[in-house]
């Protein structure tokens, strides 16, 4: 990941991409960043099992990425002069090459539709999540995208080195954004009877508790880094996963943190990030950390 690197946004030309390219935009913009524009020619299809090929013209696949990916890049120049604006068309498998790609950017875009039950994130975008090399944000369609201005940046810290790198990712989101910064440090508590997210956080008065003190230490040491941010600090009992999701609704940003695990990390995203990507309904920020 390079901090100074592009943002890049994934598209893959249905009518959700608009909305994707948007939000990656306006991104870019913020932070004074170029953008890329990449769309996956999937051709690993070609090669079938016992070597049989099929007949199908590529050149006129590959062509039609590209007039695809340059007239987005018109219209986001139209609208946006100043912002660079590069497109690049991947061939291969998705996430192999969204992964690659990720390795000199500062934030791969990607988008994922909103569902009006169950799993509300496909596995593309959790398995891009999981296996990028720079924050991944998931921009969903429909309901649940914030209007109110006062609309928080939400962060969920644990005490792991990876949720303390989504902390100041989420504080620095909040100060480009505007918006105030809500922490978020659930103990869990015995699972919940009815199922997942039937019953709402439980703010906590044990402001005494280990893991407690410590949130509030993340939480003092982010208002003396980030002068003039407004900072807020919510102490609950709970499934950490629900109440993120729960406090996060109608959230500007829902952030994560995800412990790297090298190799394997894309067999392990995480319990918490897992289920946060896949249920919450507003845009969600995964943040890896490796070491």
């Amino acid at each position: 990941m390079r901090a100074d690197g592009p943002v890049v946004v994934a598209l893959d030309g249905s009518p959700h991409s608009a909305l994707t390219l948007d939000w990656a935009v306006h991104e870019a913009e913020r932070r004074h960043a170029a953008l890329l524009l990449v769309r996956v020619l999937d051709d690993s299809w070609q090669t079938m099992a016992w070597s049989w090929y099929p007949v199908v013209d590529t050149h006129d696949l590959g062509t039609e990425v590209k007039e695809y990916l340059d007239e987005q890049a018109r219209l986001v120049e139209e609208r946006h002069p100043g912002l660079p604006v590069e497109t690049r068309a991947l061939h291969g498998r998705v996430v192999p090459s969204l992964r690659d790609v990720s390795a000199d950017a500062a934030l791969l875009v990607v988008g994922a539709r909103v569902r009006s039950s169950g799993a509300r994130t496909g596995s593309t975008g959790v398995h891009v999540a999981a296996h990028a090399q720079c924050p991944v944000a998931v921009v969903r369609s429909g309901p649940g995208h914030p209007t109110a201005v006062d609309a928080a940046v939400v962060v969920g810290v644990d005490g792991s080195s990876a949720s303390l790198v989504a902390a100041r990712l989420a504080a620095r989101e909040a100060t480009l954004l505007g918006r105030p910064l809500r922490i978020v440090h659930a103990r869990p508590t015995i699972p919940d009877p009815f199922g997942r997210g039937s019953l709402p956080p439980v703010a906590t008065d044990d402001e005494e508790h280990p893991t407690h003190r410590a949130a509030t230490s993340v939480t003092d040491a982010l208002r003396a880094e980030n002068d003039g941010l407004e900072v807020e600090l919510a102490l609950v009992d709970d499934d950490p996963a629900d109440a993120l999701v729960h406090l996060g609704t109608g959230a500007a940003l829902l952030v994560v943190g995800s412990r790297g695990l090298g190799s394997f990390r894309g067999m392990l995203l995480g319990s918490v990030s897992g289920a946060v990507l896949r249920e919450a309904t507003v845009p969600v920020v995964v943040v890896h950390d490796d070491g």
